[in-house]
């Protein structure tokens, strides 16, 4: 046949040509009849195909499918060819397909007789695919594989319909229920499938390829689908399949196929988007492979716009992939949810999907974990071990902090949304202690060390911080409405503040100062004293963390290490904030924000210390703090005194605009404190205020104690005589005083201060001991600072000043219980001027203290009675200026010898005029007045301060022109020696103020032993030593005693040379070693000892 004619109609051509195409079943490689199929499906053109009836179309195509499985080779290759060569109407396939549709069953009689099932009718006899013995799978089979290779037919879409009915009846019941029953082997023919199970199969996946085809074509053609074929699509149907069937390759052609359909026509999706979405999930638990993942994501990417199109409910969509997550593998997981985010958007969306895994982590947990016996250790290190916990760690490490720390703010922000509950407060624990680990992630740390992105960075910090706050303020204010016990609610107190010391440190200044801004503009007083708390925290952890790196290098000795110092936009932003914390400040007070003014000055406070080089800033503030200090509220007072003396001394001499303010009200504040009926003294408010305001005096003295000379005489009758300040037992405020008043004496002129500080004294009488002790030691020290021109201009009235506390011995006054100590204080201003006076100047005023002394003797001569409180007095001043002055003082003892004479005289024998040279006479009194036999406490107290001075005098007697010769060594001799006998005052020990007997005893001891070092000779030894001796026979013990202890010293002090003594010495001891007393007769054989190894020889020859 060289060429194929036209189809005619009835032709008999055309019946030989279907005649070539019908394979003998029984001989189907004989050459005879294989050789004309061949030629005849070569010499097939589309001319002849379309000149047949429609119905001779149906054979011919019928015919076709069926050669297009030959086993034959060339019958398989020309029948393609022809099928390609052919144009082949829709209406044809869909005839075909409806043809298949009809069959009940997969199983039909074969070629060799076995049983079958016949269709209950055939439309065309002609088209029975039963009556040549061809089985419908193996016609199906076929038919499908021509479908996928003639991509070309005209309108393919009509044939959208049949396929999808095809398709539903391949994953029916009916069909697959034949599968495991009659499995047995089909026919044998190449590319044919080999048993009824893969066959199946077979056909789905193709149907599905199929319909993928018609789609994609439709796709690229740019021509989309008539309203009737849409309506074809059945998309329930597809999601069935892909439930139904357990073969993962088809499911992947499902997933295909709907995203196609997705992208063709997206609004057939919208109906069924739950159901495809969960078969979606489903089948990412099992299909694990890079296909299968690629078909997924496929899939997401067309769905999900979809999706997003009918709802735009990210949440819902993410929930759906939540909920299966748990039976996918972990490795599985990450990836399948950093695609689908990819798709939704990262930024947008990766918050939803936190807020949503922590929700799975609580319902998992339950709200028993709230009222269980765990600690939030306990509880938080189960949640992380939990896989939500896990996943959104790892979700969010995929990500740059770009990207999660955006995420995470809006977060807190979603989770605000809601009302508190149990259950929001678990997610919250949850969600906090992941914020907390995510803001320690060593990635975060270096991207802001690298400062990329900074911007963007502060302002999400910053906002961070606004919602953390709000959120903390919302806990604390239902927490107990809701049960939240007070260990969790500390928990997460805790693991906030953890998270604000993390986020503000990392800030920048600016940013932190803007966003604290904004926090104290807020309307609730939580969130305000909160956004305070923050800010004090953040500057003293960055002088903390400065302190740590400066220690590690060199310091400028001048440099302050606590400073911190600001560029010129983060000094705007911090001027802001400081006139926000003022307005604090300045606002009316009442119960309702106390807490919140006091935190303000707190901050004010930090802030000053911390950065104390923005004086501008400070200046703006004192004004306002101060005027605070009267305040009827007093821990608002007291804090505005402490501020104000942080303030001055930031601010120094440009704080001296509110001086006059500041000094009135702190003198206001202090006598009301002093005056007030309702105060009490000792208490906790009390001791707060007055610490206050000697922070504030320090302070203002220290910097501007050039200036307050108009204030002087209230602040030294304030640190003199205000009893807080001067009888406290509180050791931290009596530090404190002590060091304003040194201030006051240090840092402000002697020209200024000592006038007022002369003036107190009458003040200071009336208040007592405390008050004149604090008010001589304020003159000494001012004393101490005096140079040459200022003594000499003030030395007079200074002493005369001494000389009249001098006198408060003698005068009594009834507010000074311990004289003593208020006379020390006077005595040592005397002295402490007396080292400041040449010999000229000093020699006046002690001839006028001598006169001075005497002067009460002559005051009281016509009574008769002389007191001795003055001697006292006196004998106590020289005792110091020898001690102090030494050898310098010494000389002037001659003044005093005759007087020293007289007073350690026989009592009964005493008289006025040798005291001071007078020849008046006067008796000791019991009373302490001069005139009878009895030893008062006053004498006993005279006696010992006169053998101290003169011990010391003796001592320090070592000048070329010596006080101890020949003459003055005879006068004083005897009265210092008779001093053995006399008896001491009965109930000495109940009086504190004199000295002990011991203490007497010792100073008469080391005073005679004294002497005789200082006598330097034989010739005045012995007459010494010979008065001492004939002591010891006094008839009283004690004297005996001390006459022994007296000779012991002489050996101590004498050494060899008082071995010439001991002719005389040895008859006094032997008559001692026989005394009765045990302690005389010990004491007499120790001296004995004693002598025998100086002489080197015994003595009990001559004793």
């Amino acid at each position: 046949m060289c060429f194929m004619p036209p189809a005619s109609p009835g032709g008999q051509f055309s019946e030989h040509v279907f005649k070539a195409l019908q394979l003998d079943s029984k001989s189907p490689e004989d050459p005879a009849t294989v050789e004309p199929c061949v030629t005849v499906l070569r010499k097939l053109r589309s001319q002849f195909y379309i000149g047949l009836t429609n119905e001779a179309q149906g054979h011919m195509f019928r015919q076709l499918v069926l050669l297009f499985r030959n086993n034959n080779g060339d019958i398989q290759s020309a029948t393609r060819d022809a099928l390609l060569r052919l144009t082949i109407a829709s209406s044809t396939v869909g005839e075909m397909l409806y043809l298949v549709l009809k069959e009940d069953s997969l199983v039909v009689v074969s070629a060799h007789g076995k049983k079958k099932k016949k269709s209950a009718e055939n439309p065309k006899s002609g088209y029975d695919l039963a009556s040549t013995g061809e089985q419908t799978v193996y016609f199906l089979c076929s038919l499908l594989d021509v479908l996928l290779l003639k991509k070309d037919i005209p309108n393919r879409q009509f044939i959208v319909g049949p396929l999808f009915k095809l398709l539903g009846k391949a994953f029916s019941d009916e069909w697959i229920r034949d599968v495991p029953t009659q499995d047995e082997k089909w026919l044998q023919t190449s590319g044919v499938p080999q048993s009824k199970s893969t066959a199946i199969f077979y056909i789905q996946q193709t149907l599905l390829l199929v319909l993928d085809d018609i789609f994609n074509s439709s796709m690229n053609e740019n021509s989309p689908l008539k309203d009737g074929i849409v309506d074809e699509i059945d998309i329930k149907l597809l999601v069935d399949c892909a439930h139904l069937t357990k073969n993962g390759a088809i499911r992947n052609h499902v997933f295909t196929l709907l995203s196609t359909v997705a992208k063709l026509v997206p609004n057939r999706i919208l109906e069924h988007i739950v159901d495809i979405l969960t078969v979606i999930g489903e089948s990412a638990v099992s299909q694990i492979d890079s296909h299968s993942q690629h078909v997924f994501e496929d899939l997401i990417s067309a769905v999900v716009p979809c999706w997003l199109s009918k709802t735009n409910n990210t949440e819902e969509l993410l929930q759906i992939f939540i909920n299966i997550l748990p039976e996918i593998t972990e490795h599985r997981r990450l990836s399948i949810v950093v695609f689908l985010l990819r798709i939704l958007g990262e930024s947008d969306n990766l918050a939803s999907l936190v807020v949503l895994l922590f929700h799975s982590l609580v319902s998992s947990k339950g709200l028993s974990c709230l009222t269980q016996t765990y600690t939030s250790d306990s509880l938080l290190y189960s949640a992380r071990q939990d896989w939500e916990y896990s996943f959104a760690i790892q979700i969010c490490g995929q990500y740059s902090c770009l990207i999660w720390l955006p995420s995470l703010l809006k977060v807190l922000q979603l989770m605000s949304l809601n009302d508190l509950s149990q259950e929001l407060f678990m997610q919250l624990v949850f969600t906090m202690d992941f914020v907390l680990h995510k803001l320690q992630d060593p990635e975060f740390a270096l991207k802001l060390e690298s400062r990329e992105n900074s911007d963007s960075i502060q302002r999400k910090l910053g906002e961070l911080v606004e919602q953390v706050v709000f959120l903390l303020q919302v806990v604390d204010n239902r927490r107990k409405k809701i049960g939240i016990s007070v260990t969790s609610w500390k928990e997460f107190k805790a693991c906030v503040q953890s998270i604000l010391k993390i986020i503000t440190m990392s800030m920048m200044p600016n940013t932190c100062f803007e966003y604290i801004t904004k926090l104290l503009r807020n309307a609730d007083i939580t969130v305000r004293k909160k956004a305070l708390e923050i800010l004090c925290e953040t500057a003293k952890e960055h002088v903390s963390v400065k302190s740590k790196r400066k220690e590690k290098r060199e310091l400028d000795p001048k440099s302050n290490s606590n400073e911190l110092h600001l560029d010129d936009i983060s000094l705007k932003s911090f001027q802001k904030m400081c006139a926000e914390i003022v307005q604090i400040v300045d606002g009316s007070m009442d119960e309702s924000n106390a807490s919140l003014k006091l935190a303000a000055l707190s901050t004010l406070d930090i802030l000053a210390q911390r950065f104390s080089s923005n004086h501008s800033v400070f200046g703006m503030c004192l004004a306002s703090v101060t005027k605070g200090i009267c305040s009827e509220n007093m821990a608002f007072s007291s804090s505005c005194l402490k501020t104000t003396g942080t303030l001055v001394n930031v601010l120094g001499l440009k704080a001296l605009a509110e001086l006059p303010c500041m000094m009135e009200n702190v003198i206001k504040k202090s006598r009301e404190i002093s005056e007030g009926s309702n105060f009490k003294s000792g208490s906790a408010e009390c001791t707060s205020i007055l610490h206050s305001i000697l922070l504030t005096l320090e302070a203002v003295v220290e910097k501007l104690g050039g200036f307050l000379n108009p204030y002087l005489g209230d602040l030294i009758e304030l640190m003199v005589l205000h009893p807080a300040y001067v009888l406290t037992s509180d050791q931290k405020l009596k530090t404190r005083a002590d060091l304003v008043r040194k201030l006051l004496t240090d840092k402000i002129s002697v020209r200024l201060t000592i006038q007022p500080l002369l003036k107190i004294y009458s003040g200071a009488v009336k208040s007592g001991d405390s008050s004149l002790v604090i008010a001589f030691q304020m003159l000494a020290d001012l004393v101490s600072k005096m140079d040459r021109t200022t003594v000499s201009g003030s030395y007079a009235k200074i002493f005369y000043q001494c000389m009249v506390g001098l006198d408060l011995r003698r005068q009594q006054p009834v507010t000074v219980q311990t004289i003593n100590v208020v006379e020390k204080s006077v005595i040592d201003t005397i002295v402490s001027l007396t080292m400041k006076l040449s010999e000229n100047m000093f020699k006046p005023l002690f001839a006028k203290s001598i006169e001075w002394a005497e002067a009460e003797f002559e005051d009281v001569a016509g009574s008769g009675t002389g007191n001795i409180d003055r001697a006292i007095s006196f004998y106590s001043l020289v005792n110091k200026l020898v001690e102090n002055h030494r050898s310098l003082f010494v000389p002037y003892f001659k003044y005093l010898v005759k007087g020293c004479e007289q007073l350690l005289g026989d009592p009964a024998d005493f008289t006025a005029s040798n005291l001071v040279r007078k020849k008046k006479k006067a008796k000791a009194q019991g009373d302490g007045n001069l005139g009878t036999s009895v030893l008062s406490h006053k004498s006993w107290h005279l006696r010992a301060l006169i053998l101290s001075s003169l011990h010391k005098c003796f001592l320090h007697d070592t000048g070329r022109q010596k006080f101890l010769d020949s003459s003055n060594f005879q006068v004083l001799l005897k009265p210092i020696v008779s001093q053995l006998v006399i008896e001491p005052p009965t109930s000495i020990d109940e009086n504190p103020d004199v000295p002990s007997v011991k203490e007497v005893d010792d100073l008469l001891v080391i005073c005679i032993g004294q002497m005789a070092v200082t006598a330097g000779t034989d010739l005045l030894w012995k007459p010494l030593n010979h008065e001492v001796l004939m002591q010891t026979r006094s008839e009283k013990i004690h004297a005996r005693v001390l006459g022994l202890r007296i000779v012991k010293q002489f050996l101590d002090n004498l050494k060899e040379e008082y071995l010439v003594l001991l002719p005389e010495t040895i008859p006094f001891l032997g008559e001692l070693l026989e005394d009765v007393e045990v302690p005389v007769k010990s004491l007499a054989q120790d001296i004995v000892k004693e002598m025998e190894s100086m002489s080197g020889e015994s003595l009990r020859e001559y004793l």
